[in-house]
């Protein structure tokens, strides 16, 4: 298994990715809707989102989608995951863990001083797995705006 950065002609499994991510947490996504989202993650700038997937044998098995941000501790800068999901069937195989790693490999290459993402508060299995790998929790609230 290999993590990297997606690439062109990823599109197709990103995009089933996507709407696997979606099914997932209950929403009802039309199939070929993740082609639109596919492709611009793809196509992203540099310096702007970071598109992380686990290939094995040709087949992706999971992502992560990692967002910049600024101004971190001291003025620092740092990774903000949005995302990280690993399909049913390779999960409890290591890919997540896998991913965790390359991520944190990744913001020490970028000089990131934090990581820093969200769980929905039912998602206990999510919180389990970033407790068992020694997550640190943060009480912080979360809002959301629908402009």
């Amino acid at each position: 298994m290999q993590i990297r950065h997606a690439k062109r002609g990823d599109e197709a499994q990103l995009a089933f990715l996507l709407e696997d991510h979606e099914r997932h947490y209950g929403n009802a996504v039309a199939d070929g809707a993740g082609a639109r989202g596919a492709t611009f993650l793809v196509d992203a700038s540099p310096g702007g989102t970071i598109y992380l997937v686990a290939e094995r044998e040709g087949q992706l098995m999971g992502f992560a989608i990692l967002n910049p941000y600024f101004p971190g501790p001291n003025l620092t800068h740092g990774l903000f995951l949005k995302e990280l999901y690993v399909t049913g069937d390779a999960r409890s195989t290591g890919v997540g863990e896998r991913l965790v790693d390359a991520i944190r490999t990744l913001a020490r290459q970028r000089g990131d001083t934090r990581v820093i993402w969200t769980t929905g508060v039912d998602n206990s299995g999510s919180q389990r797995f970033y407790d068992r790998l020694g997550m640190r929790r943060e009480k912080k609230v979360y809002y959301v705006m629908d402009p």
